[in-house]
């Protein structure tokens, strides 16, 4: 690959990460399905499947989250071939379970690593084989209640401010 390809497959790679990380947290299924190639793996702690299988999996586990963000953090991305790439993204996850405008919510912090294999296909970057390496966790009460939040309000589905941003654009 030349410098440019490989400039341009790693901002593909990239952006791949965080549509991702966005899909999760928004609860975007189609967003997070097309990070994934079809035939794709993922062994993701106690859950091991394909894509769809992923996607039901951790629908379940969110359905009761009123509060998730992934920051994406170092990501090393080395080239196999021009169409492969072993990409290791660190991230940190937070996510509020229970009622965080009430006494009782609990914050769970997450930090680990996603070990990907991404294949390109045609033209397109997409995760074919991924491991979900756990680091550490942390959980403290949440502190949601302490403070009212007022302006404009993160949502987890498509009413999120960054879904209407990119509809106005359009």
């Amino acid at each position: 690959m030349n410098a440019v390809d490989t400039l341009i497959a790693r901002s593909e790679i990239e952006d791949c990460m965080k549509r991702y990380a966005r899909g999760v947290d928004r609860r975007d299924w189609d967003l997070v399905r097309g990070c994934f190639h079809p035939d794709a793996r993922d062994h993701h702690g106690e859950f091991y499947g394909d894509p769809e299988e992923f996607i039901e999996w951790v629908k379940q586990r969110h359905a009761a989250v009123p509060f998730s963000m992934h920051y994406l953090l170092n990501c090393l991305i080395e080239f196999v071939s021009p169409e492969q790439a072993l990409v290791e993204t660190y991230f940190w996850a937070i996510q509020r379970r229970g009622d965080g405008d009430a006494q009782g919510g609990t914050d769970i912090e997450v930090f680990g690593r996603y070990i990907d294999v991404f294949e390109k296909r045609g033209d397109c970057w997409r995760i074919a084989n991924r491991k979900v390496a756990y680091d550490s966790t942390r959980q403290s009460p949440s502190t949601a209640h302490l403070r009212k939040l007022v302006g404009v309000i993160g949502q987890r589905d498509r009413t999120d401010p960054s879904y209407m941003q990119l509809q106005a654009a359009e």
